[in-house]
């Protein structure tokens, strides 16, 4: 059996069983608000990828933490995922209207419920995520409480959103695009890959060179996305595009052109596979963090310069 193959059915169990865990993990939700029942249940009903969830148990389980913790980790980050995801919908925020290839929440269950929904997964979330980490010794669980807090607060994806809605309709910059992008997309992934590092028996230079190959791949991926609002359909991605021209909010794509905003995601692809090769031990032994490159959504033909022009 081939390293890519092995890697492949591990990652396909760690799907099934997060994805039960994701689905259950709030617990009994007979007593809870009807409306409220309603909108968790349509939300757990459909998980998504859970690429991150599976990356972050897998690394934890190389790590050396235990299956049923490591499990609850990576669930209590896909909530906080999820949450965020919730909220960015929102007319408040972005206003969009699909995502996951169905109507967002909020457009089915109302504003108020569905940010009531995003609590609660918010609350479970870091629940879980403590969990895990009460399990570590003394140092470990400082340091892991640090970097939740850090990723995830004002100066985290927090902070990051607030960045993205600052207006953005005059000229963009790149580097005030990577910017948003390491701070929304980026610090989420330094999550998933480090904190099940420092739980378990991650070394200082492990827990270093995946805190660096998470920003790139969450660099690479926003890179992406920007990419395809720009250039896809709804229909095509699952969520609702153009909405960054709409609504005024940085992209790469309105910064630099797309021929440009393409090269630097192979430029970021790149880099990050140099990182990845730098981990120490057998390449087969880091063989998930391959979920966690995206492939180039659709590959420019022209350059229409740093502008933003929708197609479909």
């Amino acid at each position: 059996m081939t390293s890519d193959l092995w890697w492949r059915q591990r990652a396909a169990a760690a799907h099934a069983a997060l994805a039960d865990s994701y689905t259950h993990g709030l617990g009994p939700l007979d007593r809870v608000e009807p409306r409220l029942v309603a909108a968790l249940r349509d939300v757990l009903a459909r998980p998504g990828s859970l690429v991150r969830a599976v990356v972050a148990y897998l690394v934890g389980i190389e790590m050396g933490m235990l299956d049923e913790v490591a499990r609850t980790v990576a669930c209590g980050m896909e909530y906080l995922h999820t949450a965020s995801l919730l909220f960015d919908d929102l007319p408040a925020m972005d206003d969009a209207r699909l995502r996951r290839g169905a109507a967002c929440l909020h457009v089915t269950h109302g504003e108020s419920v569905t940010m009531l929904a995003a609590l609660a997964l918010v609350n479970r979330g870091y629940a879980m995520l403590w969990q895990g980490i009460s399990t570590a010794d003394a140092p470990r669980r400082m340091q892991a409480g640090q970097w939740v807090e850090a990723r995830l607060g004002p100066s985290g994806v927090i902070g990051g959103q607030a960045l993205d809605l600052s207006g953005w309709r005059d000229k963009q910059r790149a580097a005030d695009v990577s910017e948003v992008a390491a701070r929304k997309t980026g610090e989420l992934l330094r999550l998933t890959l480090v904190l099940p590092a420092i739980i378990g028996r991650g070394t200082r230079r492990e827990i270093e060179l995946l805190d660096r190959l998470a920003l790139l791949r969450g660099l690479a991926y926003q890179t992406a996305d920007d990419l395809k609002d720009v250039l896809a359909t709804s229909d095509s991605h699952g969520k609702t595009g153009g909405r960054d021209e709409e609504l005024g909010r940085p992209n790469m794509v309105a910064a630099e052109g797309l021929s440009a905003a393409s090269a630097r995601f192979h430029r970021l692809q790149a880099m990050g596979d140099r990182v990845a090769a730098a981990l120490p031990g057998p390449p087969e032994h880091w063989g998930m963090l391959r979920a966690l490159k995206v492939p180039m959504p659709i590959e420019p033909v022209a350059d229409r310069g740093p502008q933003m022009t929708t197609v479909g």
